[in-house]
């Protein structure tokens, strides 16, 4: 017969048995240690991992010991390792909080301000080491720069230097040319270093400034540019003036036409037609 796992939802054969924090758990073939331990409830902290975008370990805040049972455990990232047949997992234990604190605390120094470190290390980590802080901001977890190239595909920001230089910009520090004024890499910002400049008629990232353009039908500013607004027409098909709506026109031409499906009494296969 069908076999279920996590949450009741049939799985196919293509499934292991592990084991994470003592509890025997079902799982594709495929998914990572991080994907099973969230269904079933179990925290495990991330910086840098977004549900848009591939795994990329690169924050080591999400590390947990995995092994074979009964063998010796590594420390590893979650997000990366994929699971195995009679694989053994372990969320908590000393050695993994003192790593993350050990991150957290080199990433504070670098952004001393942010409340949304401070907030993951007093749940997360019990001991401190206080670092020199430095007047630096990003934390150079690379979610701006991976979603503008792999979800925007812009590539408009990267990584520039290295080592303790390192910062995130343009191209050779420059503007990026290849910006469009989406705002992608400020929304995944965790601790907000991308500064965004609005006015009614324009926006300004990255030194450069956008056109910001307006709804259609009630003149109100959006979060759009031109080009932002290109991308989407693209990617998606509908025509930019369907695009270029506020959300409560959007929401009022949806009543709209809910209305005259209903006032018309016109089946849902004529008004496609």
């Amino acid at each position: 017969g069908d076999r279920r796992g996590i949450g009741g939802q049939e799985m196919s054969e293509k499934t292991v048995t592990l084991k994470i924090n003592g509890k025997t758990v079902e799982a594709r073939k495929g998914d990572t240690v991080l994907d099973v331990a969230r269904r079933e409830g179990i925290d495990i902290p991330t910086i840098c991992h977004h549900k848009s975008l591939a795994p990329d370990g690169s924050c080591r805040m999400c590390l947990v010991e995995l092994g074979k049972e009964g063998g010796p455990k590594k420390i590893t990232t979650s997000c990366t390792a994929y699971v195995e047949d009679g694989m053994e997992v372990i969320t908590e234990s000393e050695k993994i909080r003192q790593e993350r604190g050990v991150v957290l605390d080199l990433l504070i120094s670098r952004a001393p301000d942010s409340k949304f470190l401070e907030e993951m290390r007093a749940k997360y980590v019990e001991k401190r080491i206080v670092l020199p802080r430095r007047d630096n901001v990003c934390i150079l977890c690379g979610l701006c720069v991976r979603v503008c190239d792999e979800v925007i595909g812009a590539k408009a920001i990267t990584f520039n230097q290295r080592g303790p230089d390192t910062y995130v910009g343009g191209p050779f520090g420059e503007p990026p040319v290849d910006c469009i004024g989406c705002m992608s890499c400020a929304y995944v910002c965790p601790v907000d270093f991308i500064q965004v400049t609005k006015t009614e008629d324009n926006i300004s990232i990255w030194e450069r400034e956008f056109e910001r353009l307006h709804c259609t039908e009630c003149g109100a500013p959006l979060d759009l540019t031109p080009d932002h607004l290109e991308l989407i027409s693209k990617r998606t098909g509908f025509p930019k003036e369907d695009l270029q709506l506020c959300v409560t026109c959007k929401q009022k031409r949806t009543k709209e036409t809910m209305q005259f499906i209903v006032d018309s009494q016109r089946p849902l296969e004529q008004i496609r037609r």
